[in-house]
């Protein structure tokens, strides 16, 4: 069992093995301010706190549709000959109809201690249920997105929000369907969400008020450093070039945008047939794609859009369980890493939350098509383990605009400790542990979770428990289940 006691308050934390950014080290004690890093000595200061296991990264979770969460395994069995992402994502928009902003609270705040609990310490919600299910603006525009910034906050895990703009239902301009009202925006009405999402999130904001009965004035003042911005204009099918274009040159320097972009064979084709260019080449054709940009999923690519995608030094966006759990398909990581492409993971739709289970399946997807061993690791990192997780970390940032991702002087002191309790990870150190907590652990490997200097995890269990799950399954009850 692990070990009852809490940590003490402090700044200071011995430990005594760590990976930090330049390789795994011994006996290192980190000063800790204001949620960041300031210091790193050698051997045990006299003033500092024990950590009791093996130090990581946090794990960055770059793409998150918390609101699926709800209807997650709602969908395993064969509704037609055909069943694809299309009829699944059917399913989604009859989810839609049943949902409140306060649903939306509940459900994200499950999902985000769920993140924590299996070592992610960033989330970015690609965020785009905005208005009543019949598209109706609320009272307040923005109160689904303070909903999820509210349960963010009140968990303790930093949160990148990015509102997605959505217009159209297909490539050529094509009006939105019935289902897809909840999502929509003309540019004007997207761009003063933003601004009043900004106003709600800024430390210096004089009129900031919660719209969640849980979260006070001063909760939002004390967790702001954990909150930033970026946007996700949809797709290339939702968004006309017009509006992107708009869109990013009014955006250009306020923060990451992030995109979904060739995830479906037919998304692929129906560019073709309107553009002319499949959806990767057409994008770093006609927008400043660079390291502030994700592109989410990015599943079918040429040998020419993956060269060209590693080039512009965009964040591949993987989501393995949901793109195997969807049938998407297999990103082309054999080139792109040849090419010193960049990445990150997400828990996207949730059937899993785990970056552990994440890593795992991205690396077994290439053993299956390349028929294989070890596959995703370099000369310089030939332990598959840290070469995933080090890389999904650090890369992923990226894409958050919070200075997180490794442990070094001036980053977030963000960090994970690793559960030695466990049989797979017992007798093991230095890379073997980030091999045996991926691919040999059939439990969560995650001890303890640090955000922003803060613990939020100790001893397998939440530093804040409440009634959050219970409210959460009570939802389940009287809406989910019901569909």
């Amino acid at each position: 069992m692990s070990d009852p006691i809490k940590y003490n308050s402090s700044n200071k934390y011995y430990a005594s093995e760590i990976l930090l950014h330049d390789g795994w080290q011994q006996d290192k004690t980190l000063t800790v301010k204001n949620g960041e890093i300031t210091q790193i000595s050698d051997g045990k200061e006299p003033d500092a706190e024990r950590i009791r296991g093996p130090v990581i990264p946090g794990m960055v979770n770059l793409h998150s549709h918390a609101f699926q969460k709800a209807f997650v395994g709602l969908t395993e069995f064969q509704a037609n000959k055909d069943d694809s992402f299309w009829s699944w994502r059917d399913s989604m928009y009859r989810l839609l109809q049943c949902l409140t902003p306060e649903d939306m609270n509940t459900i994200a705040k499950y999902v985000y201690q769920e993140m924590l609990l299996q070592g992610y310490t960033s989330c970015a919600e690609f965020h785009y249920l905005h208005h009543q299910p019949n598209g109706k603006a609320y009272d307040d525009p923005a109160i689904n997105s303070k909903m999820v910034i509210d349960a963010a906050q009140s968990v303790g895990i930093a949160l990148c929000h990015c509102p997605v703009f959505y217009h159209y239902s297909g490539f050529g301009e094509q009006p939105a369907t019935d289902g897809q009202r909840p999502f929509l925006h003309s540019v004007s009405q997207f761009q003063q969400l933003l601004e009043q999402l900004q106003q709600y999130v800024s430390p210096d904001s004089s009129n900031k008020s919660s719209s969640n009965k849980n979260s006070s004035n001063t909760d939002l003042q004390k967790n702001s450093s954990l909150i930033t911005l970026g946007i996700a204009p949809h797709s290339l099918r939702a968004v006309s070039k017009a509006q992107m274009d708009e869109l990013v040159t009014w955006w250009q320097g306020k923060g990451p945008v992030h995109i979904h972009i060739a995830e479906q064979l037919k998304e692929v084709s129906d560019s073709l047939e309107f553009y002319g260019q499949r959806p990767v080449e057409w994008l770093l054709n006609n927008q400043p794609v660079d390291h502030h940009w994700c592109l989410v999923h990015a599943t079918h690519l040429t040998s020419d859009e993956t060269r060209a995608m590693a080039r512009s030094r965009a964040i591949a966006g993987i989501c393995p369980q949901t793109e195997a759990n969807l049938g998407d398909g297999i990103f082309n990581a054999d080139e792109y890493f040849q090419h010193k492409g960049q990445f990150g993971i997400g828990s996207d739709s949730h059937i899993a939350i785990s970056p552990w289970q994440e890593l795992r399946m991205f690396e077994y997807s290439q053993r299956l098509k390349h028929h294989r061993r070890n596959f995703l690791c370099n000369d310089d990192l030939p332990h598959v383990g840290r070469f995933l997780w080090q890389s999904a970390a650090k890369q992923g940032a990226n894409v958050i605009n919070r200075n997180t991702g490794e442990l070094a002087v001036g980053k977030k002191a963000d960090w994970v400790v690793l559960d030695q309790s466990i049989a797979e990870l017992n007798s093991v150190s230095g890379d073997f542990l980030l091999d045996a907590a991926i691919f040999a652990a059939n439990e969560n490997p995650v001890k303890d979770v640090m955000v922003n200097g803060q613990w939020r995890v100790q001893n397998r269990q939440l530093i804040s428990p409440d009634n959050n799950k219970q409210n959460y399954l009570a939802f389940l009850k009287q809406k989910v289940n019901r569909l």
